[in-house]
């Protein structure tokens, strides 16, 4: 009963305000009818206005896309509410009032109000050296730091382009006009183009699922956690989903205008929320950032929250702009220009900046490979203006790892001396286990980075308490590159599968049940400077050198020296058929020579941090026995088994990732390889209950294919087939290699799942493409090999 009385008085309060604005209202147009002017201050509406249109609103550029891709775009652009439809129209013009005619005596003439007219400002888009950064109108009176409506215009204008071209003139024309106008919103403004709060390896993860959005979103707009669920399988994206339910929503009080800094650190306050309350603290956060976004900023703030921006700008994109940016616009505190700095001068030709575009980028992409983390890079680059310093501070060191160099793959152990001829090389046994960016300091302190920089010190106590010790004692600080495999009391190395059943958190030397042994195999820092501009063998003579083997815990790699003598291909195979008896994938082959006796001398044998380049070569025994390489797709849809799978999924659609259009397009249906017990846990995996099944695919799904359920791409599988053919239905890498067909692999078989790699390090459409072209060109000397 009180309850009902509490709610009855409100609902009273509430009536009484409605019925004085109204009475209010109609006493003010019953004035304005009889000619009275009205003296008081004009009363402030009850409902706010919708937000005006942005300033810069860009067409989507179509003129680059693939057929399909451009389907894809068109159904995403059907499927999604626009900006453009949901602004208010402009308000009626207010009745003129009728003026009382004055005395000729006192009628005095009355200049005219000059209309100034201003341009609008410069598209994003514009060729980055006619863009004038500084007639951009960014900050109001007042202001000192960006708008987010800006960088989300930014975003809309890269989202709805798919040429290269375009994205970096928009990135560099964006990072421009903050470097002049608001310099310290160029750091955040990198980090959230760049999808990140911070380095992989600091861990800061900002920890928001769907009962977080939900709470957040629901507490806004009313709407039912149902109905979000409704929307999310109807549009895939959390973003497109924020954007359609609060477009509806109108508040009394003005909220301020989001800036970049505000965005930036609320994530960082979201990321650092843990323990009890946190889930609340998080969505209170969110709730927050969403009641002051407006129209397109929802859709990027909330796809910032789960970490998928979805506008197609890759890392390499970003670098390049962010090259640009500090080439053609010096910052407002930068010390003044050397005589030889990467700069722009009002003398220089078009060519002359050109030239100095390319070398930054060279610069920077070579910088953030040594060190990837945009907290050293940004600052330092404002401070000096000139990215030809880069490297006075933001090279390789201890603490903080640099993206690994990578291997090309290769068909047939022939091929190796096809490509490496007159050249001296080593092969090496390629371990199945788990590889590691091990980082010393001369403090003795351990840092353990995955492949993907992610910092593994807590899952290996055991090495991290070795580590120091294998130093010879000449031996400050190091970073080794090396692989870890799980090993038996014997000394046997043990399957991968051993490996990963080891503790990952909360780790300690009591409870460690799988031992493991550091396998060394080049070293890349040492005493304080780098190694990575000499040649291979004196790294490894460094390594063996200056570093000892302590047995079952710390080793060298298994390895034997040849040279691309026909003569020596004998030696060769009985090295990688001794390699598969140990239980290994198969060997690397590296160059040891950056300049031969004789020969070929176009391949060095330097360290290429974040390069697949040809100086390393893999060889696996899948390769010589099907595909070139194990792929790694994304499950995207099932149809229900027969027979005996009845009641589980099989077979699944598997997809590859393009980035370029930030699709997924199918490659095979997989049906081979599964364990009952995964197929039971596929099954809960995929459920209307956590989500993960869609009513109809998600606009970024390109295939032929209907099957009977549509999964959430959510998850990575290693797969591998025989061979990868033309296909008429699959549309992986479509438009690569057949203008109207796609790629598919042959009997495709599951490895396991790839918990340690995101949607976006699938298997890429261009890594398709150059598999089948490998294949094509070394099918001939496979065959061979294999009779």
């Amino acid at each position: 009963m009180k309850g009902n009385q509490k709610k009855g008085k409100q609902h009273d309060a509430n009536q009484t305000k409605l019925d004085s604005f109204f009475n209010a209202k109609r006493k003010r147009t019953h004035d304005k009818e009889q000619g009275k002017q009205d003296d008081e201050e004009q009363e402030e509406p009850l409902f706010l206005k919708p937000p005006t249109q942005p300033f810069f609103t860009p067409s989507p550029d179509t003129s680059n896309e693939r057929p399909l891709a451009k389907q894809a775009k068109q159904t995403r652009l059907e499927k999604e509410p626009q900006a453009s439809q949901i602004r208010a129209q402009p308000e009626p013009e207010p009745e003129s009032q009728p003026q009382p005619q004055l005395p000729a005596t006192v009628i005095a003439p009355v200049a005219p109000v000059a209309q100034v007219k201003t341009d609008p400002p410069p598209p994003l888009t514009t060729d980055v050296l006619q863009f004038d950064p500084q007639s951009y109108p960014l900050l109001s009176s007042g202001e000192t730091r960006a708008p987010y409506q800006f960088l989300t215009e930014a975003f809309t204008a890269v989202a709805s382009t798919t040429s290269r071209l375009v994205i970096r003139d928009v990135l560099c024309n964006m990072l421009r006009v903050l470097i002049c106008q608001s310099p310290d919103d160029v750091l955040p403004a990198v980090w959230l183009c760049s999808n990140a709060l911070a380095g992989a390896y600091e861990g800061v993860e900002l920890g928001i699922g769907p009962l977080v959005l939900t709470k957040a979103i629901t507490s806004i707009t009313g709407t039912t956690p149902q109905k979000l669920r409704k929307l999310y399988n109807d549009h895939g994206d959390w973003g497109d989903v924020a954007f359609a339910v609060k477009q509806s929503v109108r508040t009394i009080i003005e909220p301020k205008p989001l800036r970049i800094s505000t965005v930036f650190d609320t994530l960082h306050a979201i990321a650092a929320a843990k323990g009890k309350g946190a889930v609340e603290t998080k969505a209170g956060l969110v709730k927050r950032l969403l009641l002051s976004a407006k129209g397109e900023q929802v859709r990027y703030v909330i796809r910032t929250c789960v970490a998928h921006l979805r506008i197609g700008a890759v890392r390499n994109s970003i670098l390049v702009a962010l090259a640009r940016a500090f080439v053609l616009t010096s910052p407002p505190s930068a010390s003044p220009p050397l005589a030889d700095a990467l700069v722009r001068r009002p003398t220089d030709t078009t060519t002359q900046i050109n030239a100095k575009l390319k070398h930054s980028e060279s610069l920077m992409k070579e910088c953030y490979a040594q060190c990837p983390n945009w907290n050293s890079i940004v600052p330092w680059l404002l401070e000096t203006g000139d990215v030809s310093r880069i490297f006075e501070r933001c090279g390789l060191r201890v603490g903080v790892p640099l993206r690994p160099m990578l291997g090309q793959i290769t068909r047939a152990i022939g091929n190796v001396f096809a490509r490496l001829e007159g050249r001296d090389f080593s092969c090496e046994f390629k371990y199945d286990g788990q590889r590691a960016q091990i980082h010393v300091d001369a403090q003795g302190r351990v840092k353990i980075y995955s492949r993907h920089l992610e910092d593994m010190t807590d899952k290996y106590p055991d090495i991290a308490r070795l580590l120091p010790s294998v130093r010879s004692e000449t031996i400050e600080s190091f970073i080794l590159d090396a692989e870890i495999v799980a090993i038996g009391k014997d000394g046997t190395i043990l399957p991968f599968q051993t490996l990963s059943n080891r503790g990952r958190k909360n780790v300690t030397v009591e409870t460690i049940s799988i031992d493991v042994c550091v396998l060394a195999f080049d070293i890349m820092y040492l005493n304080g400077e780098s190694l990575l501009q000499l040649p291979f063998r004196e790294r490894r003579q460094h390594l063996r050198n200056d570093f000892k083997v302590i047995p079952h815990r710390f080793d060298f790699v298994t390895s034997i020296d040849a040279a691309g003598d026909p003569a020596k291909q004998d030696d060769v195979h009985a090295f990688f058929k001794q390699s598969m008896s140990k239980g290994c994938e198969g060997m690397m082959v590296k160059v040891l020579d950056d300049v031969p006796a004789n020969g070929n001398g176009r391949i060095l044998s330097t360290y290429e941090p974040d390069k697949r380049v040809e100086s390393w070569l893999k060889v696996k025994k899948d390769y010589l026995e099907g595909v070139g390489d194990s792929l790694d797709l994304v499950p995207i849809g099932a149809w229900y088994g027969n027979g005996r799978k009845v009641g589980w999924y099989s077979p699944i659609l598997l997809a590859c990732y393009n980035a370029e259009d930030d699709t997924l397009e199918s490659v095979c249906k997989c049906m081979s390889g599964f364990t009952d017990t995964f197929y039971k846990e596929l099954k809960n995996f995929y459920s209307l209950e956590n989500g993960r099944i869609l009513s109809k695919p998600r606009h970024d799904y390109v295939t032929d294919y209907q099957p009977d359920v549509w999964f959430d791409a959510t998850s990575v599988w290693e797969i591998r087939g025989a061979d990868i053919t033309i296909s008429p239905v699959h549309k992986g890498a479509v438009g690569r290699v057949d203008p109207d067909r796609g790629l598919s692999l042959r009997f495709p078989r599951f490895i396991r799942v790839r918990e340690d790699k995101p949607i976006e390090e699938a298997t890429s459409s261009e890594q398709l493409a150059e598999l089948f072209m490998n294949q094509s060109a070394h099918k001939d000397t496979t065959e061979e090999y294999d009779e």
